[in-house]
């Protein structure tokens, strides 16, 4: 008997999967093409799916043993029925509540039946394929929804090769728009790309088992060592507190920044819930390091606000600090969880100082090259402030206080240097990374000084980190250079301006001279492989398409060579 009723509760659960799908169906048809009078259908066809989902939450109630078990495991079935109850206006109202209910179905049949284990297991995907296969398959269905009526409010939705660059924009946390998302698309629009944004930044299998800790879920040790990879976390002791720690990190530091910003933004936005709503989408887009803005000229208006410069330029150093480096911080200064004996971890160090020292070489040389020129005409404070954000939100942000097109070519340089560097490993931020930078640097001054091995704050370096750190810089360089010539060949526009572009498109910035709109289909295509390609980071993506070299347990005899 309890064989039978487990295969009546399966194929209940497979009813009701194909019910959800076939509502999914019917409300994107509703939402992506136009009625012209096919309302009263698409009304029965909706009354329909809902008379047969209550036909399967009565079979299933019926089957239980326990009552009082399935209100409790199955209560969100009841609430798809209040709507629908009081029929007035409820129709759609009951749709949206089983389209809740339904997603929530399919991800627990999933779980327990570790649909996705085994479609890993079948296909042999390593984390990196993982990674670029979850970051496709996000930026596919972002897309999907851009192209849709509703995602606009002209209500036409954008072309394919437009919203698949929107999309590659948001989940990549670049920021470059061919749109301005706060005129062009509707409020459904806006929190898609709010949505991406936040799963991009967090990276969709950090997001993915982060949901599933917060249903009370367990991860699997493969989950966990793919989430090693993923964090480029040292063991797999302590990933689950490491994920949990993330998803509260991100919480409390994007409220923060909402309540700041609704402060700041209120003499300049009357309505409360719109300043609210623009308050949380650049706390969102800052702390992820997006640089999308819902104003049209970014944050030039409020270059002379320090509340609203000053909060949102602090939003994008968190994120760009990194996770480790923010929960070694935390372990160290709050919880008192790692000695003080101890101090800071070797990499928090390098991350720590190489952030303070580009902020102020960035805003010296950006000050000292737009004094006369972009920032003319500023008080001296604004002027310093301005330089500031700029050299902050250059390294992986994209918003900006000044017109980037009216920079001088020392000052597009110099933003161009901090974009190729960007932020740090672990964080929101892309670019060849701060600490790849300083390996770089201290390999050089090493070699300078006829010295072997390569030492920071007392610790050695192995040679592995350094030969990463040479792969990076090669591959990032390389893979611009071509991008920048492609570009080229396709767009007739200045090649200053394609320079940037590419850059900024490599280091997931966001800032542009102003020729995203411009481009033709192949240069929207050629920048949005790019930003793919900078998030996911070029090392990444060369590891997960290249074949499993056996370790050589040999060497070959040793020869110098004459170099420089």
């Amino acid at each position: 008997m309890p064989e039978k009723k487990s295969n009546i509760h399966k194929l209940l659960d497979l009813a009701t999967i194909i019910t959800g799908a076939i509502s999914v169906i019917f409300l994107l048809m509703q939402w992506g093409m136009p009625l012209q009078g096919k309302e009263p259908l698409f009304n029965i066809a909706d009354n329909c799916v809902l008379v047969m989902f209550i036909v399967i939450v009565s079979l299933r109630f019926l089957s239980m043993p326990s009552k009082k078990e399935y209100l409790k495991k199955y209560w969100l079935d009841l609430l798809v029925c209040i709507p629908y109850i009081q029929f007035f206006h409820g129709l759609k109202t009951a749709r949206l509540w089983f389209i809740l209910r339904q997603g929530s179905i399919i991800f627990r049949a999933m779980r327990r039946d570790k649909i996705g284990e085994k479609l890993i297991n079948l296909l042999g995907l390593k984390p990196a394929h993982l990674l670029i296969a979850s970051f496709m398959m996000t930026i596919l269905l972002g897309t999907f929804l851009l192209t849709l009526p509703i995602a606009t409010r002209q209500g036409v939705g954008m072309n394919f090769v437009d919203a698949l660059f929107t999309a590659t924009s948001a989940t990549c946390v670049t920021g470059l728009a061919i749109q301005d998302t706060g005129t062009f698309f509707s409020l459904f629009g806006q929190l898609v790309i709010l949505a991406m944004i936040q799963v991009g930044a967090l990276g969709i299998m950090t997001f993915s088992v982060t949901l599933a800790l917060a249903a009370g879920k367990k991860i699997s040790n493969k989950e966990t060592i793919a989430m090693q990879d993923v964090l480029d976390h040292g063991s797999v002791i302590g990933i689950k507190e490491l994920i949990r720690f993330i998803a509260m990190m991100t919480l409390v530091i994007e409220f923060i920044g909402t309540m700041v910003l609704f402060k700041g933004f209120q003499p300049h936005i009357s309505d409360p819930v719109r300043c609210l709503y623009a308050a949380m989408f650049h706390s969102v887009s800052a702390f992820c390091n997006a640089g999308f803005s819902l104003f049209p000229d970014s944050l030039i208006n409020f270059s002379s606000e320090p509340m609203i410069i000053v909060s949102i330029a602090l939003l994008i150093i968190f994120g760009g600090l990194g996770f480790v480096v923010v929960k070694d911080l935390w372990s160290l200064f709050i919880t008192r969880e790692r000695p003080a004996s101890l101090g800071l971890r070797l990499h928090t160090k390098l991350v720590l100082t190489m952030t303070i020292v580009l902020i102020i070489a960035g805003t010296a040389v950006i000050f000292f090259a737009e004094r006369g020129a972009a920032l003319q005409g500023m008080p001296m404070s604004q002027k310093i402030l301005a330089s500031f954000f700029q050299s902050v939100t250059a390294r992986t942000a994209g918003f900006n206080s000044v017109d980037i097109g009216k920079l001088t070519n020392s000052g597009i340089f110099s933003i161009i240097v901090l974009m190729f560097i960007g932020a740090s490993a672990g964080s929101t931020g892309g670019g060849i990374k701060t600490t790849t930078l300083w390996v770089l640097i201290q390999a050089f001054v090493s070699s300078l000084r006829n010295k072997d091995d390569i030492n920071i704050f007392k610790r050695k370096i192995p040679e592995a980190v350094v030969l990463k750190s040479v792969s990076v810089f090669m591959l990032s360089l390389g893979l611009i250079i071509v991008f920048m010539y492609l570009v080229a060949l396709f767009e007739p526009l200045p090649f200053r301006d394609i320079i940037f572009e590419v850059v900024s498109a490599f280091g997931t910035v966001g800032l542009s001279c102003g020729i995203t709109a411009q481009m033709h289909v192949p240069g929207k295509l050629l920048i949005t492989l790019l930003m793919f390609a900078g998030r996911l980071g070029p090392l990444t993506i060369v590891l997960a398409f290249s074949g499993y070299q056996r370790r050589i347990n040999y060497t070959y005899a040793e020869e110098r060579v004459l170099v420089g």
